[in-house]
């Protein structure tokens, strides 16, 4: 995998939450108007979307001489060599692969008022391609980059590559600049800052844990058909499993108890530790995380005599075979939760230093086994852990306020990776 964890969703998410955006906007964002001098005559200039935009997550293609304009146009203009030119277009290529898109404007209804009640209008389709990137804060923002109008003969393309282009890109920033993708809140994982995968008609964040770096192209070409997913490679889920059983080592569990037996008083006591905790991934349909530990310990037991005097021994213990935990995965609202499914059976093992006195050699024996074998089967029972929620999307463009929530997540298996696949809601914050 060429990532520890993916978070994607598919166009129809995307349309959906712009649909929203654009009705609760409208008309105070996707109209606008202004004067313009068109050959000494001042015009009024009215632009106004009609309908919602429509993202495409198809990455638009850009032509080489397109690329290269940016290097020999304008204010570049004899910046470059020949050679630097064709260096920086390549390296405006590469950074434009997999992270570029476009949003639709299908309507925008453009009216040139020149005077004296003559009105000139038509119906142009307007197309912003836009950039995802990651900020210096690590989060995907959204950049448009320019926009281009189609269906241009009811008007002048001057006044639109003047006026309308211009006021549409200025005001598509606003909108999108509203839009972050945090990342997942999972809990003791470090995880590198996000990277946009645009692929046909989905939008994909792809991060590493932190130490494997940012994660490097080529991406995979398929993702799962769910309108929602998250996608957790191999290494995040034992990391987390890792992290969230790390209490366990070097836990420890005393035992001890005396009792009259005539002769004097029996006693004895232990302590027991687990160490050595590692985890795996079990490879079945909906992965289980396996903990496997030993436990070792010491301890001594003895009578003191009535007559004066003790008898001693001391012994060594341990788990045998060593234990093993067998975790289920399972999803609460948006969370991904742990849960002990079952624990490998184990005895305890006495191993003496020496001989323990007989009158008490089988009721050492019985209360070590009972008491610590049962006080560690609880606490190995007990593991629960959740290996992370997937936060909310927010959409803050003043005064809508959305959040695009998670829900109805499955737990299943893409490829080499754990999936969770659902859909989302769209609520008012």
């Amino acid at each position: 995998m060429s990532y520890d964890l993916a978070v994607g969703a598919d166009v129809g998410i995307v349309n959906k939450a712009a649909e929203e955006v654009y009705g609760q906007l409208y008309p105070r964002y996707f109209t606008g108007s202004q004067p313009y001098d068109a050959g000494g005559t001042t015009v009024t200039v009215t632009w106004d979307v009609k309908t919602a935009p429509v993202f495409d997550l198809t990455p638009p293609a850009y032509s080489e001489e397109e690329l290269r304009a940016r290097f020999t146009e304008g204010v570049a203009a004899g910046r470059f060599t020949d050679d630097q030119v064709a260096e920086h277009a390549a390296a405006l290529q590469d950074s434009l692969d997999g992270s570029t898109f476009q949003v639709i404007l299908r309507r925008v209804h453009v009216t040139v008022d020149t005077g004296g009640g003559n009105l000139i209008e038509g119906d142009v389709t307007v197309t912003v391609d836009v950039q995802a990137t990651t900020s210096p804060s690590g989060l995907l923002t959204l950049n448009p980059l320019k926009a281009v109008a189609s269906d241009t003969s009811q008007v002048q393309k001057v006044i639109l590559d003047n006026v309308v282009l211009p006021a549409v890109l200025d005001q598509a920033r606003q909108v999108l600049s509203g839009i972050t993708l945090p990342k997942p809140d999972i809990p003791l994982l470090d995880l590198s800052v996000p990277v946009p995968v645009i692929q046909p008609q989905r939008a994909v964040a792809a991060m590493n844990l932190v130490e494997h770096g940012i994660p490097q192209p080529p991406f995979p070409d398929t993702w799962p058909e769910s309108p929602f997913f998250a996608l957790l490679g191999t290494d995040t889920v034992r990391r987390i499993a890792q992290a969230a059983t790390a209490y366990l080592e070097g836990k420890t569990f005393p035992a001890g108890d005396s009792k009259n037996i005539g002769i004097g008083t029996a006693y004895y006591k232990a302590t027991i530790a687990i160490h050595d905790v590692q985890c795996e991934i079990v490879d079945t349909d909906v992965p289980a995380v396996r903990v496997h530990a030993a436990v070792t310990g010491s301890g001594s037991a003895g009578i003191d005599w009535i007559i004066g005097g003790s008898t001693d021994a001391f012994y060594d213990l341990r788990l045998e075979p060593d234990p093993t935990v067998t975790l289920t995965l399972s999803m609460s609202g948006t969370t991904l939760k742990a849960t002990t499914d079952s624990v490998s059976s184990f005895d305890l093992k006495i191993y003496p230093h020496s001989d323990i006195v007989s009158e008490i050699a089988a009721w050492v024996a019985n209360a070590l086994s009972s008491t610590l074998g049962g006080l560690v089967g609880d606490a190995l029972r007990g593991i629960e852990f959740e290996l992370g929620s997937l936060p909310a999307i927010p959409v803050d463009v003043d005064p809508v306020h959305l959040d695009v929530t998670p829900v109805n997540l499955a737990l299943g298996r893409f490829g080499d990776a754990l999936s969770l696949q659902g859909d989302v809601s769209i609520t008012k914050r």
